[in-house]
């Protein structure tokens, strides 16, 4: 049974007010057309009991009890904040720093996400993302030094999946009416392009803080990098304000500073996202991104597809399970889990032993479903970081090999 310091909530909820935390709003999906100009916060303060000598967190909600918040070591959680971020839900948890100090260390974290929201969100048209969109074709476009250091960050994992994952897929999203929940029953499958006759991120040519569009038709998504840019950007300010020991969730993708004592945070079965499936133990810093088939799913000529695209083929990746990175960087993360899906469970493998991943520190879990349960293969850096919560799913992990022999 869980125990709740009445007091202590108190305390906190004082605290907050003191803090001049602003007033609610409903979290969701950003429309199209942007935020409103004084966007209002959500704050949600949670006490915190023990059961079973383990801190849990008293949370409230569908989201909390899919993801329940775990310090393995039992250290008093001090703050736990629950609001509206890139246009998703946003929970931060901190421990290890006072709770004026945890406030003022959110507040922080929380500034950093809006301003890479503000520069990548092509869901606003005066986001710096968006601007370069409308640019004309051939003509260099000055970039700031954050959008320029974004864009070469999602290069480099263009490059390492060999074009599995690239922003450029604006045409494709369209076409797919991925922002309208996919193709709507009775509507005729969209017709992809040839593959070869689409623009690509080869088509934005970048040098130093200067850009151009080589292709007019060349549109970039942020949606398969920019929650991952926005999670390393409020690690980056956590570190700022003293580097408390912090988990967040930013609609699903986690990043946590946690130094030796890890979190434990879960996995959700690809079928059913309220059911918990793994539990790993976080430790150290870096993120933990899914890309799976249960959320967004859609179905074109009879076909059950997912919600990722593979610009490889122009078409949505095959359902099969999911897609769990964890890396050093949440950027890394959010990139790879996209791009590592759209290559299928045996392409992620492959390029997980080819050592493409070692510099990030790349693991990797994946969930196969199969007739009557799912099948998990894991790295092995995860060895002894998974446990198994579900009967219906059998585990096994991936030989290591030596770094000569990849």
């Amino acid at each position: 049974m869980l125990r709740f310091d009445l007091n202590y909530i108190r305390s906190v909820r004082r605290a907050a007010m003191e803090a001049r935390i602003d007033p609610p709003r409903t979290a969701g999906r950003r429309p199209p057309s942007g935020p409103a100009r004084g966007t209002r916060r959500r704050l949600l303060l949670l006490g915190a009991g023990i059961a079973a000598g383990r801190l849990v967190l008293a949370c409230a909600g569908p989201e909390a009890a899919r993801w329940p918040l775990r310090d393995a070591a039992g250290e008093e959680v001090v703050l736990v904040r629950r609001l509206a971020g890139m246009g998703t839900g946003l929970e931060i948890a901190l421990a290890g720093i006072s709770r004026p100090a945890a406030l003022a260390a959110s507040e922080r974290a929380v500034q950093a996400l809006e301003a890479v929201e503000a520069r990548l969100s092509t869901w606003r048209p005066d986001s710096e993302l968006a601007r370069l969109n409308a640019a004309p074709a051939g003509v260099p476009q000055p970039l700031s030094p954050a959008l320029a250091l974004d864009l070469m960050a999602a290069r480099r994992w263009w490059e390492a999946t060999g074009g599995a994952f690239d922003p450029s897929v604006g045409d494709l999203v369209r076409l797919w009416r991925l922002r309208e929940g996919g193709p709507r029953p009775g509507d005729p499958p969209p017709r992809p392009p040839d593959p070869a006759d689409r623009p690509s991120f080869a088509d934005l040519a970048l040098a130093g803080t200067s850009a151009i569009r080589l292709d007019p038709r060349l549109v970039l998504e942020e949606g398969g990098f920019g929650k991952g840019v926005g999670l390393d950007a409020a690690l980056a300010a956590l570190r700022a304000a003293g580097e408390p020991r912090a988990l967040l969730d930013l609609g699903g993708q986690l990043a946590f500073l946690a130094g030796a004592r890890p979190w434990r945070v879960r996995v959700a079965d690809p079928r059913a996202r309220d059911r918990a499936v793994v539990e790993l133990a976080v430790a150290g810093a870096g993120s933990l991104a899914t890309s799976g088939s249960s959320e967004r799913g859609i179905v074109a000529d009879g076909v059950r597809l997912s919600h990722i695209l593979d610009p490889r083929t122009a078409r949505p990746a095959p359902a099969f399970g999911s897609v769990t990175v964890l890396a050093a960087s949440a950027t890394a993360a959010d990139c790879l889990s996209t791009g590592l899906y759209a290559m299928g469970p045996d392409g992620a493998l492959a390029w997980w032993r080819s050592g493409a991943g070692e510099e990030a520190r790349v693991e990797l879990l994946l969930l196969l479903e199969i007739p009557g349960g799912l099948r998990g293969i894991a790295t092995p850096g995860l060895r002894d970081r998974l446990r198994v919560l579900a009967g219906d799913l059998s585990l096994a992990f991936l030989d290591p090999e030596p770094p000569s022999e990849r």
